[in-house]
C-alpha cells in the first residue's frame, strides 16, 4: 500500500531525480513534473529500474499562474525541488535569470497547494544560501543554525554585480514565499544543504550539461596533476543521497511534526585541496586516475564560519555520508559519464 502521493516539481534535475528515485523506494507514489515530454523520455532512459515508478505530468513554465493546477490534484505531500542554480547571468538580468523564477515558480506552487484540500505538508529544497549573508563571510567564530536568513532584500538583489549574491537572495525570496503564503494551513519542512555533491543519477547528454555543483568536482578531476586547484568556493558540503532521504524523512514524520521545520544540513566542510587529498588517497592504486586530479597547489585556507546540523543529524536518524564516499562515488560516476557521452 502506497504512503500517499508525493508532487515533486523539478523531478529530472540533480536533486529531483535522487529525490524522487528515493520516495519510490520509501513506498510513496510519486509524482514528477518535467519541462517537456523530451525531458521524461532521457529520465526514463537513464533510470529505466524506476519507469513504471513515476507519474509524470509536464509543466513547461512553472513560473506561470496555474501551471502546478493538474498536477497537484490529490497529492498529500509536495516538495518544491524546482528552483534554478547557477550563476550564469548578467546584471542587468537578476530579476528576469534569477529572481523572479525562483519567485514565481514558488507562487505558482503555493497556490495550487493552497487550493487542494488534500495538501498535507511540503517539503522546500532551499540552501545554505538562503541562511548566511554573503558580505559576512568567511564570518569565523560564527555557528549558524537553520533559524538564520539571508537578509538581502529583492531590491538589493536586483542593482546587485554580483550573481552568487542575487542567487542567495532569490533561494530565501522564494522560499519565504512559501512560508509566509497568507492561505497556508499545512506545515512547512525547509532544507538547508550547501553544496550538494555526490553520484549524479538525472539523464546527463555532456558534460557541459552536468548540474553546478557536479561540474566543481569535474573541474578537479578532469586535468592534469600538475593542474593547480581551482579556488573553493563554498567550503560545505553534504552527499545528495543524504538530502534526498532527509526529504523522505521530513514527509515520513510529517504527522508528528508539531511547527514548521528549517532543517540546515551540512555534512562537512572541506576546501578544494582538502577534497583533492580525498581522492588522491582513494584512488591511490590507480595511477591513470590520479593523473587526471588537479593538484599543482594553489586553494589557500582561511579560518571560516561553523554550523549546527544537529537538528538534520536527529532527523536522519543516521551518521551522514562521509567526505570520502561522497568524493569517490561522485568522481566514478562522473568518469564513467564521460565515457559513455565521448
Amino acid at each position: 500500500m502506497s504512503k500517499g502521493i508525493v508532487l515533486i516539481s523539478g523531478a529530472t534535475g540533480f536533486v529531483g531525480t535522487e529525490v524522487a528515485l528515493q520516495f519510490a523506494q520509501a513506498g510513496y507514489s510519486v509524482r514528477g513534473t518535467a519541462r517537456s515530454a523530451a525531458k521524461i523520455a532521457d529520465w526514463k532512459k537513464a533510470n529505466p529500474g524506476y519507469n513504471d515508478s513515476i507519474q509524470w505530468v509536464i509543466v513547461e513554465d512553472g513560473t506561470v499562474p496555474g501551471s502546478f493546477d493538474l498536477a497537484i490534484k490529490g497529492v498529500q505531500y509536495v516538495v518544491h525541488s524546482g528552483m534554478p542554480f547557477h550563476y550564469d547571468f548578467k546584471p542587468e538580468d537578476n530579476a528576469s535569470a534569477m529572481l523572479l523564477p525562483c519567485i514565481n515558480i514558488s507562487k505558482a506552487i503555493m497556490e495550487a497547494a493552497t487550493s487542494e484540500p488534500s495538501v498535507k505538508h511540503i517539503v522546500v529544497t532551499s540552501s545554505l544560501a538562503a541562511v548566511l549573508n554573503l558580505p559576512d563571510l568567511p564570518n569565523a567564530g560564527h555557528t549558524y543554525t537553520g533559524k538564520e536568513w539571508n537578509r538581502t532584500t529583492y531590491d538589493e538583489a536586483v542593482v546587485s554585480p554580483n550573481s552568487v549574491v542575487v542567487y542567495c537572495a532569490s533561494k530565501a525570496l522564494g522560499e519565504r514565499v512559501i512560508w509566509e503564503h497568507p492561505s497556508r494551513k499545512f506545515r512547512v519542512t525547509s532544507i538547508c544543504p550547501p553544496m550538494i555533491y555526490g553520484p549524479p543519477r538525472q539523464a546527463v547528454k555532456s558534460l557541459e550539461s552536468l548540474n553546478t555543483s557536479s561540474q566543481a568536482i569535474w573541474s578537479l578531476i578532469s586535468g592534469k596533476s600538475a593542474d593547480p586547484v581551482p579556488p573553493s568556493g563554498v567550503v560545505s558540503g553534504i552527499d545528495i543521497r543524504d538530502v534526498a532521504a532527509l526529504h523522505v524523512r521530513a514527509i515520513d514524520t510529517a504527522d508528528s511534526a508539531s511547527e514548521d521545520r528549517r532543517v540546515l544540513a551540512i555534512a562537512f566542510h572541506r576546501f578544494n585541496c582538502h577534497l583533492v587529498a580525498s581522492l588522491l588517497q582513494t584512488f591511490a592504486d590507480s595511477p591513470e586516475k590520479q593523473q587526471r586530479i588537479k593538484n599543482g597547489g594553489g586553494d589557500p585556507l582561511y579560518e571560516h564560519y561553523e554550523t549546527d546540523t544537529s537538528e538534520a543529524e536527529a532527523l536522519l536518524g543516521r551518521p551522514f555520508i562521509g567526505v570520502d564516499q561522497c568524493m569517490k562515488d561522485t568522481a566514478l560516476r562522473l568518469w564513467e559519464i564521460e565515457s559513455t557521452v565521448s
